[in-house]
């Protein structure tokens, strides 16, 4: 499929604070990751616990769970967020699912899910 990058924007839902990031579209990762720095240090969110994962390379690495606001296209929604390493953004399935969107994968952009399964 490719990837790209699309912006985002990952806020705390309770004081509305939001900041913009780049994030790669993984539709192989479940959750979304974002630096655990940015999270904590300024947008002053917290994990709710700490869960092992497993990469894409099959490492296992325990990291903060938790969940924070996200605006993508203007649509306001919480999603759960993986508190990861500097210099990971990551935007899943999860969090595609959430706001109803799939991939065009010739067009490299999040497009409206055809319809929703339940």
């Amino acid at each position: 499929m490719g990837t790209f990058r699309v912006w985002v924007e990952v806020g705390n839902p309770a004081n509305g604070a939001f900041q913009q990031v780049n994030a790669l579209v993984d539709t192989g990762a479940s959750h979304s990751m974002i630096p655990a720095s940015l999270l904590t240090r300024t947008l002053h969110l917290s994990p709710k616990e700490e869960l092992v994962f497993t990469l894409a390379d099959g490492s296992r690495q325990r990291y903060g769970w938790g969940e924070a606001l996200f605006r993508i296209e203007g649509r306001e929604m919480t999603s759960p967020v993986v508190f990861g390493p500097e210099g990971r953004y990551l935007l899943g399935a999860t969090s595609l699912q959430s706001f109803n969107l799939t991939v065009d994968p010739i067009g490299h952009r999040l497009v409206p899910a055809p319809e929703i399964t339940l």
